[in-house]
């Protein structure tokens, strides 16, 4: 197959192009483009192929760098101290260091929710029998109210 574009030299880049017109929905692929064309031509295109040893795998690198970045930011915050990100951290179920709890706060309680059908911890307490922990439960129900009666003045 020859080039496309000098029609001398033999093709040995492939370039696929998805063009996209008014009709194309968003979200769907655009319409395949496929053009054949030599190393001369892809190298005055600046396309990354074959023929540059070195500098096509740094290209890629680049390119590999730039599309990691974009998918991290679209992931949401990050922690500042592991990097972990919200949709990380949906998708485990753990958090990376201890800096995440104040990172994701906003986060967490939505999630706690769906895994645990709670955010306050009801179940047993090491050292203490069931009815020791309903007292010092109904204690500190008390106090709660006691504390409100104050702060309204509801003597």
């Amino acid at each position: 197959m020859q080039c496309e574009i000098c029609q001398e030299n033999p093709a040995s880049v492939y370039v696929t192009d998805l063009v996209y017109d008014e009709d194309t929905a968003h979200g769907e692929l655009g319409t395949p483009n496929l053009q054949q064309i030599c190393s001369t031509c892809a190298a005055e295109l600046e396309l990354p192929h074959a023929k540059l040893p070195g500098q096509s795998k740094a290209v890629l690198f680049k390119l590999l760098q730039r599309t990691a970045e974009k998918s991290r930011e679209a992931q949401g915050p990050s922690c500042g101290t592991c990097g972990q990100t919200v949709a990380e951290l949906r998708a485990q179920g753990r958090l990376g260091c201890a800096d995440c709890y104040v990172t994701f706060a906003d986060h967490l309680e939505p999630l706690l929710l769906r895994m645990h059908q709670a955010t306050a911890h009801t179940g047993r307490v090491p050292g203490l029998d069931e009815a020791a922990l309903g007292l010092s439960v109904r204690i500190e129900q008390l106090k709660e109210r006691m504390d409100l009666a104050i702060r309204e003045e509801d003597y």
